[in-house]
């Protein structure tokens, strides 16, 4: 396990403090300011409560142009990102021309297939054209498939298990599924092996 700098850790917390503080300073004098002025809303509940709303007023927004970050190229590995600029302190985003070239370090594109690849793209346009679109949910919403079948005892002849479980996500499969399957008392005769395999990826197998 990497252990985090006491460095990084204190100037990060330190940060979030120093916003923090700063944030609930100014909502005290907003408080000061808006107590003469009425207010139509009376009766009815807020919309946000307590922490929720502080966070996205003083902490969120004011960083927000770092995430959703629209692009204008295929998700490969690098991508162009679009450019954008505030001028209500982040409140609103506004799209400019300009594109910034970036590494793709956030995205479920992890063998690139999304992109254009001399290898896996025509394999990919010929499975659609076969076998069509995946369901793109949990086999008990969006149905079993042969492909599902057929890539399940193709896992476990590779293992050699006697049988494998395929799931279209692996963060369900990591957050619920194997706390469920393997407990602590879990022998080797009841160890099941559970694969994590991305949509895209087990559409291409075939």
């Amino acid at each position: 396990m990497v252990r985090l700098p006491y460095l990084t850790a204190l100037t990060t917390l330190f940060s979030y403090g120093l916003l923090f503080a700063f944030g609930h300073f100014r909502d005290f004098f907003r408080r000061i300011l808006d107590a003469g002025k009425s207010s139509n809303l009376k009766g009815y509940a807020p919309i946000c409560l307590g922490y929720e709303d502080f966070y996205t007023r003083r902490l969120y927004l004011r960083i927000q142009d770092c995430f959703g970050r629209p692009i204008a190229s295929a998700p490969d590995a690098w991508f162009d990102v679009v450019e954008r600029h505030s001028n209500d302190g982040n409140k609103t985003l506004q799209r400019t021309t300009k594109t910034s070239k970036c590494l793709n370090l956030g995205s479920y594109n992890y063998l690139g297939f999304a992109a254009a690849d001399e290898y896996c793209t025509p394999r990919v346009i010929e499975s659609l054209k076969k076998y069509s679109a995946s369901t793109c949910s949990a086999r008990v919403d969006g149905g079993n498939t042969k492909l599902h079948t057929e890539l399940e005892e193709l896992v476990a002849r590779f293992v050699g298990k006697p049988a494998a479980i395929l799931f279209g996500m692996g963060y369900v499969t990591n957050s619920a599924i194997i706390p469920i399957l393997i407990g602590k008392v879990c022998g080797e005769q009841s160890i099941l092996f559970v694969f994590s395999f991305s949509v895209t990826c087990w559409t291409n197998v075939f």
